[in-house]
């Protein structure tokens, strides 16, 4: 079966951009090289603007900000419903002049009308979770509470596929599901890659040494925590350096602590902080829960030494001691004692980059699971 034009949809609020915001781009990038003609349609300015700095064509979307549709606001109900509708209308407009053979679709809203439209139009249907299923099918078997999880579940039906980001997010999705829902048989765990560029990024001579974290300025991503661990053992090298790249709620928050150790430099936003990561020693991911993790794919591509904490997907990349050091989330102590290890020993550090690097290329290089697993999906090849 040929394919050869996707529309591929995500939306989030205007603050957020992280692997979920890139991974995109990312996909639309190895289908160019497929011969696949991609289209992104997102409502995020920071999407729409990483996707024309990579030559990616781009529509500015429909979607709603408002996303609190729990507790009182489920009584807005008819309200979310009509609005499902108008969407819907706006999608059979688009898939109707732009006639793409696939939809993919990987934001909340989205995997409803979007659906329903493509599914009237009979267009092959698939959806990515990027860790949102877990929430948006939280109590959907207590017939009064969440009736927005309990259309989405609805419409999941029309699915040809969805692809999991990681083990631990299917394992979550089933414990919101009654035991054998039919749709779990529409759950295939395809992990998220990123395209090899390594080379790209040269060595080069540096006065200080580094650790870098790159991610979305909100307390749950552990950015407390690694700043109190930089704090406790710099004084003792007072040339290195933490560099804290992203933005998000908290930003303020968190420049106002980092302001406090000249040797912390908050970048703030940077739409490709590969250029970074590359320059750092040591890269760090202190969050306290992740589905799976595009930031620590990319240390791993650049054959970084890696700390995280044991949650979520992040132990279906690193194994502890072998591709990274694992620590238990919220944990200032553990978290300074393997930045203090990795910091004196170097061979460590040059053992755990290689064998990143070299667990990459076996299992997370994106252009052969574009090609190999998703793909196939497209072509309905491996869908019973």
């Amino acid at each position: 079966m040929k394919i050869s034009r996707a529309i591929i949809i995500r939306n989030a609020k205007k603050y957020d951009f992280g692997g979920g915001e890139r991974f995109p781009v990312f996909l639309c990038k190895e289908l160019e090289k497929l011969n696949f003609n991609p289209i992104i349609v997102s409502r995020s300015p920071k999407l729409i603007f990483f996707a024309k700095d990579n030559k990616i064509n781009a529509i500015r979307g429909w979607w709603w900000s408002w996303q609190n549709w729990s507790g009182k606001f489920a009584l807005l109900f008819p309200v979310y419903l009509t609005w499902q509708i108008i969407l819907t209308f706006w999608y059979l407009g688009l898939f109707i002049q732009k006639k793409p053979d696939v939809i993919h679709i990987q934001s909340k809203d989205d995997f409803i009308a979007a659906t329903w439209a493509g599914k009237v139009l009979g267009k092959t249907v698939v959806w990515t979770d990027h860790a949102d299923l877990k929430h948006i099918w939280m109590s959907i078997g207590i017939w009064y509470k969440n009736p927005v999880g309990k259309l989405v579940h609805w419409s999941a039906r029309f699915t040809d596929k969805i692809m999991v980001i990681s083990k631990s997010e299917r394992s979550l999705i089933g414990a919101n599901l009654k035991k054998n829902d039919p749709i779990m048989n529409r759950l295939s765990v395809i992990y998220n890659g990123v395209a090899d560029i390594a080379k790209e990024f040269k060595k080069t001579a540096k006065s200080s040494f580094t650790f870098c974290v790159a991610t979305r300025m909100v307390s749950d991503k552990g950015i407390g925590e690694v700043i109190k661990a930089f704090n406790n053992f710099s004084s003792t090298y007072p040339n290195d350096q933490l560099l804290i790249i992203g933005d998000g709620p908290e930003s303020d928050k968190f420049t106002q602590l980092a302001n406090k150790n000249p040797q912390i430099k908050m970048l703030g936003y940077k739409k490709d902080p590969l250029g970074f990561i590359a320059k750092c020693d040591v890269f760090v991911h202190p969050t306290y829960h992740e589905g799976f993790s595009m930031s620590i794919l990319e240390a791993c591509m650049l054959g970084k030494p890696i700390i995280t904490t044991r949650v979520g997907g992040n132990v279906e990349i690193i194994k502890d001691g072998e591709t990274g050091l694992l620590v238990k989330e919220k944990d200032v102590d553990s978290l300074q004692s393997a930045m203090k290890l990795l910091r004196e020993d170097p061979k460590l550090r040059a053992k755990l980059g290689y064998n990143a690097r070299k667990q990459y290329t076996a299992k997370f290089d994106f252009e052969k699971i574009v090609k190999n697993e998703i793909i196939p999906i497209y072509r309905r090849e491996t869908i019973k």
